[in-house]
């Protein structure tokens, strides 16, 4: 299992995520996994598995308030 982050971080986002911004440090996405959907009452949250091709990252997107979190990490 990956270490549990839960924080807040930004990506860049065209069709997949590119890129996220994670403490200070740019991470380029080379890689999609899986992506599925979960719902938080009425929210959806579509959830990522990505890599940069060294670092796993699951990400969470809120379609209501658009906001990313990454919520593990795997080395």
């Amino acid at each position: 299992m990956g270490e549990v982050i839960d924080e807040q971080v930004s990506v860049n986002f065209m069709k997949a995520p590119t890129s996220l911004l994670w403490r200070g440090r740019r991470y380029v996405i080379t890689k999609v996994g899986l992506h599925h959907i979960t719902r938080e009452g009425r929210t959806m949250l579509h959830i990522f598995s990505v890599t940069d091709g060294t670092t796993a990252f699951k990400l969470e997107l809120n379609s209501e308030t658009l906001g990313w979190k990454l919520l593990e990490v795997y080395v």
